[in-house]
Parts: C-alpha cells; structure tokens; sequence
C-alpha cells in the first residue's frame, strides 16, 4: 500500500462517514494533506514505541527474575557461613 493510500485510509477509518470530503480536501488542501501525513507519522511512531516497551518490559522481568535467583544464591552462602 502506497503513502498516500495509506494516509487517506487512515484518516478515513478515524472519521467514517466523511470519505468524499476526506478525499476532496486531501487533493485540493496542502495543509490537509500534511496534517494525514502528520496523522500517519505519529500513529506508527506509537505502534514503534509500543513494540520496543513490550519488548523491553519483557527483558525487565527477565532480568528482575534474575535478581532474584541472585539474591536468593547470596543468601544461601551467607546462612551457611554463619
């Protein structure tokens, strides 16, 4: 799916109902069809963002897990040594 296609798409799922003048003004207005490209920028930006924090909340419990077994190995030496 092309650019354009994928910004008239989004802009038309936000506001149904509205396709004609959505694709009247996005022909015909320059600013219209920057704040679609705007539109479509920052809905990926966040579907990006919220990739990389699933992901990264995934190695934090990995690693708190970790943490644990640590913590939990310390203290087994440290009791036997008293």
């Amino acid at each position: 799916m092309n650019i354009v296609r994928s910004e008239l798409c989004l802009v038309t799922i936000r506001f149904p109902g509205h396709q004609s003048i959505i694709e009247a003004l996005y022909k015909n207005n320059s600013d219209f069809k920057t704040l679609c490209a705007d539109l479509l920028l920052c809905s990926k930006m966040i579907q990006d963002f919220e990739v990389e924090i699933a992901e990264k909340e995934h190695a934090l419990a990995e690693y708190r897990e970790i943490v644990k077994d640590l913590e939990n190995e310390l203290l087994m030496l440290i009791k036997a040594s008293v």
